[in-house]
C-alpha cells in the first residue's frame, strides 16, 4: 500500500514545512542501541515500526498529562508498586496517547509485567521492553537521544547539499528542467512541477509516472495510491502560489529527508518560475512596442521590419492577421470578484 503523508503548507497536502526533520527512530531500531543489548521484546511485535523522537522517565503515577506522542517511556514500576493491575490499563492510555513504547525495567518493585499487560500490549501492537536488571536510564536516555540527533544531523546535511547543487544549477543557466532531474535524481523517483492548472512544465521520469504525479497532484488531498510513496509541495513566491512540485516513488518510500529535499527543490523552483514570469514581461513590452512603432511607421524599412519579426519569432511567411483596437472609456459593470485561483494573490 502506499505511503503518503500529509502536512500543512499553504494550501496544502502532504505539503512540506519546517519541522519536518523530527523523524526519530523506529523501536526496532532503537533496541540496537548498546545499552539495550540485553533488552527483550515481550510483546507488541507489531508495533517495531513505531517511530521515537523523544524519551520521557516515569516517575509519578498520574504520568499520563505528561506524555506526548512518539515517546519512549521508561519506567521501574515504582509509581505502580501497590497496584500492579494498573500496568495493564496504563497500556491502553499510553497506546491512545500515541505512546511508541514502554520499556520497565524489573527488580526491587516490579519482577515480572503482568500476563494481562502484556496480553493487552500483544493486541494492541505497543511494544513492551524488559530492560536488563543492571542498565542505567541515563545510559539509555543518552545513547538513543544521540542516534536521532545524528540522524537528522545527517538529513540536514543531506538537504544542504541538494540545495547547494539545485543553486548552482539554476546560477549556470539550468531551468525547471535542470531542476527536475537533479532531484530526481537525488530522491530515486519521479518529479514534475505543475503549474496552478495541474499542467506539467517538468517532469523526469517515464510517461506513465508522469501522468500518475499529476493525477495525484490533481486529486487535492492526500489518500492511497495504488503503489509506493508520493510527496506534494507548494511552490510558492512572493505571496503568489505557482503551481506544485511532485516526487512519486513507484517501488517502495521516498525515504528519510526526501520532504526537505523537495522543500528546497520547491524554494528554487518557484525562483526559477518568477525568473521566467519576469523575462517574459520583459518581452512582452518590447512587443508591444515594436508593434506600436510599426504602426506608427518608426519601424524603419521592410527588411529592418522583417529582420527584427524573425527575432521575436514571428513567421511572417504564415497567415497575418492584425487587430487594431481602442477602449471606449465607458465605465464598465460591477461583478463579483472570482475566487482566487492558484497563480494569483489571493486578498487580505
Amino acid at each position: 500500500m502506499s505511503d503518503i503523508r500529509v502536512n500543512t503548507g499553504p494550501p496544502a497536502h502532504r505539503f512540506a514545512s519546517t519541522g519536518t526533520l523530527t523523524r526519530g527512530l523506529p523501536v526496532g531500531e532503537v533496541l540496537e542501541v548498546p545499552a539495550l543489548a540485553g533488552a527483550r521484546l515481550i510483546a507488541g511485535r507489531a508495533g517495531l515500526g513505531r517511530v521515537v523522537q523523544r524519551l520521557n522517565v516515569m516517575e509519578v503515577p498520574d504520568i499520563l498529562p505528561w506524555v506526548k506522542p512518539n515517546e519512549l517511556l521508561l519506567t521501574t514500576g515504582y509509581p505502580l508498586r501497590g497496584t500492579p493491575r494498573g500496568l495493564t490499563g496504563l497500556v491502553g492510555d499510553l497506546d491512545e496517547r500515541g505512546v511508541a513504547a514502554l520499556a520497565i525495567k524489573p527488580g526491587r518493585y516490579l519482577s515480572e509485567p503482568p500476563p494481562e499487560m502484556v496480553e493487552q500490549a500483544d493486541r494492541r501492537g505497543l511494544p513492551l521492553i524488559l530492560l536488563s536488571a543492571d542498565v542505567g536510564f541515563d545510559d539509555v536516555l543518552n545513547q538513543v537521544l544521540t542516534d536521532i540527533l545524528n540522524r537528522q544531523a545527517a538529513v540536514l546535511a543531506r538537504t544542504e547539499e541538494v540545495h547547494r547543487a539545485l543553486v548552482q544549477t539554476v546560477l549556470c543557466g539550468g531551468g525547471l528542467r535542470e531542476v527536475v532531474d537533479e532531484v530526481a535524481a537525488h530522491l530515486g523517483a519521479a518529479v514534475a512541477v505543475l503549474d496552478g492548472e495541474r499542467r506539467v512544465l517538468a517532469a523526469a521520469g517515464t510517461e506513465e509516472q508522469v501522468r500518475t504525479v499529476r493525477a495525484l497532484a490533481a486529486r487535492g488531498d492526500a489518500g492511497p495510491a495504488a503503489e509506493g510513496d508520493h510527496l506534494v509541495v507548494p511552490v510558492v513566491a512572493g505571496g503568489f502560489d505557482h503551481g506544485r512540485l511532485v516526487a512519486f516513488r513507484p517501488d517502495g518510500p521516498l525515504g528519510e529527508g526526501a520532504l526537505g529535499v523537495l522543500e528546497r527543490a520547491a524554494t528554487v523552483a518557484a525562483l526559477v518560475v518568477t525568473k521566467q514570469q519576469a523575462v517574459a514581461a520583459v518581452e512582452s513590452k518590447y512587443r508591444a512596442d515594436f508593434l506600436r512603432d510599426i504602426l506608427a511607421g518608426r519601424a524603419g524599412d521592410d527588411d529592418r521590419v522583417i529582420a527584427h519579426c524573425s527575432g521575436f519569432g514571428w513567421d511572417l511567411d504564415r497567415p497575418v492577421l492584425v487587430i487594431v483596437a481602442e477602449l471606449d472609456g465607458r465605465p464598465r459593470p460591477e461583478v463579483a470578484e472570482p475566487a482566487a485561483a492558484p497563480g494569483r494573490p489571493a486578498r487580505p
